[in-house]
């Protein structure tokens, strides 16, 4: 198969699931508690072309997953996750987006306060991720009040 061929099933198959997922939605399908509806499923494709737009770039040309340096990996799978949930969020208040994260992260607290106490020790995943996220968000709070 050409590339272009490749390029044209590609878009086809895209087409083809939005298609799909319009229809579903105009039936009246939603999601359920064991299965994604048709607006998970395309935000989950959505998330991952998005960011596949900016992976592709970052990890090219030439560049094997297996030869990347742990460090550039990192940071290009970051920017991607990034710019995917930057494009998602698309039109909504920042009251919307602050009730999601508040929600997010009180689901987290509760999860992490069932972890057993050899978790949130100095070397410990949970302990020092936890720690990172305070210092991040301490970054941005950084940055909003130094524009």
């Amino acid at each position: 198969m050409s590339k272009e061929q490749l390029l044209q099933e590609f878009a086809e198959a895209y087409e083809q699931l939005i298609e799909t997922a319009s229809l579903a939605a105009q039936r009246g399908v939603t999601q359920r508690r064991d299965r994604w509806g048709p607006r998970e499923i395309v935000a989950h494709l959505a998330g991952w072309e998005v960011m596949a737009s900016v992976r592709i770039p970052g990890l090219l040309p030439g560049c094997h997953l297996r030869s990347l340096p742990t460090k550039h990996s990192k940071t290009v799978m970051n920017d991607a996750i990034n710019a995917a949930m930057i494009t998602l969020m698309g039109e909504q208040p920042l009251e919307t987006l602050c009730g999601m994260l508040r929600q997010a992260y009180q689901r987290n607290v509760e999860l992490l306060r069932s972890l057993e106490d050899k978790f949130f020790q100095p070397g410990e995943y949970v302990y020092e991720r936890t720690k990172n996220v305070i210092e991040h968000c301490q970054e941005h709070m950084q940055q909003d009040t130094d524009s």
